[in-house]
């Protein structure tokens, strides 16, 4: 990059404890066909040797500026510290697990100035350390397969599932203009940073020729915060986001439509995830998933569950019906037996969906005892 001149895109990476993959990440970023770029890392107070392999990168590459926090702030301070920190035209988030395509800048910055669009949505892949590749299931709903100019969350409800940072390009400006940035002190707050970009752009462009890669780490004693489903704090911030947006919809007269698609997204993706958890985890996060989803779930209107399926319909009927036993029961047999079959045609004429007046699904719990004795 030339002395005094303004970058394309700033590229902001926050760094807590990544070691193991942190050279592989800023490989990837160093080595855009788009030179023009500033790599803003933040270590967040690392105690393993991160900030070590930052600085001996720094050496070599004057596009890293390197910021230290005096103590471990997370993930949501140390990224407002480096969107407060960035020149670029642009910005592009990456964790430092992670890693995207050698042409993602570069792609992404020509599409944007030739349509003028406030963020750019792009593609995502899970990945691991075996080097299995498999589709982001958030991005394989939220990233059409051709590319959209100019389009809104109105006009694209599915953006509801696109709530991650790193699979989107920003004007840098258009974040200034509209005061956006990370809740601080929670987890997931790119969940709610995104909702917010959505709410205060016409302009979203989607190009899903560009590729991000989103480690999920195979290491039980380092994972991320994504994968700490079973941890106390982390689904009290999960849900702290997701009242956060009932707000914002529940008073908005524009986006208040979108409130049946978040209650799907919330059954499909969130709430899912978090059940599936409940044989792991101790009885305090029980507690909170019983007294703060529970509720939630029996206010939802019928049609947010039209597009689950049959098993995970009657996972949520054993919830409201306070048949935890049942629903661990179930949640362990699908783990244990691969070849469990939702589609099964015995399953389905079983699995009847009721509807009643207080307005939720109710299923014949009897399954269950029958299933348990079939399956001895």
């Amino acid at each position: 990059m030339c002395e005094n001149k303004k970058p394309f895109v700033s590229i902001i990476v926050p760094v807590y404890n990544t070691e193991n993959y942190l050279r592989e990440c800023l490989d990837s970023i160093l080595n855009q066909s788009l030179k023009n770029i500033e790599v803003i890392c933040i270590d967040d107070k690392s105690s393993d040797n991160s900030l070590d392999i930052l600085k001996e990168y720094s050496e070599k590459d004057k596009r890293i500026k390197i910021i230290e926090n005096d103590e471990n702030k997370g993930v949501s301070i140390t990224r407002n510290n480096g969107l407060d920190n960035a020149n670029g035209e642009y910005l592009s988030f990456v964790d430092s697990d992670d890693k995207m395509d050698l042409d993602a800048c570069e792609k992404l910055y020509n599409f944007a100035k030739t349509n003028d669009q406030d963020c750019i949505l792009f593609n995502a892949f899970r990945f691991n350390d075996d080097g299995k590749v498999w589709s982001s299931e958030l991005h394989s709903i939220s990233v059409s397969d051709h590319i959209i100019t100019s389009t809104n969350i109105l006009k694209n409800n599915e953006f509801i599932y696109n709530t991650t940072v790193t699979s989107k390009f920003i004007r840098k400006t258009f974040l200034d203009d509209n005061e956006i940035r990370f809740v601080e002190d929670r987890v997931y707050e790119d969940v709610l940073f995104s909702m917010e970009l959505f709410f205060a752009t016409d302009y979203v462009g989607v190009y899903p020729y560009v590729n991000y890669y989103w480690r999920v780490r195979l290491n039980k004693e380092n994972k991320s915060i994504t994968q700490s489903y079973d941890d106390t704090t982390n689904i009290a911030d999960r849900l702290f986001i997701i009242h956060s947006i009932f707000d914002m919809l529940y008073s908005s007269e524009k986006y208040g439509i979108l409130i049946n698609e978040f209650n799907n997204k919330l059954l499909k993706i969130d709430y899912r995830h978090i059940i599936n958890q409940l044989p792991f985890i101790d009885k305090e996060i029980i507690n909170i998933v019983i007294n703060k989803i529970m509720p939630v779930i029996k206010n939802m209107d019928i049609e947010a569950f039209d597009d689950l399926d049959d098993l995970l319909k009657l996972k949520y009927d054993l919830l409201i019906s306070g048949k935890l036993e049942n629903l661990i029961y179930l949640i362990k047999y699908e783990l244990n037996n691969k070849k469990w079959n939702v589609k099964n045609s015995e399953l389905k004429n079983k699995n009847n969906i009721l509807i009643e007046e207080n307005n939720y699904l109710k299923s014949k719990i009897e399954i269950l005892a029958e299933q348990k004795e079939k399956f001895r």
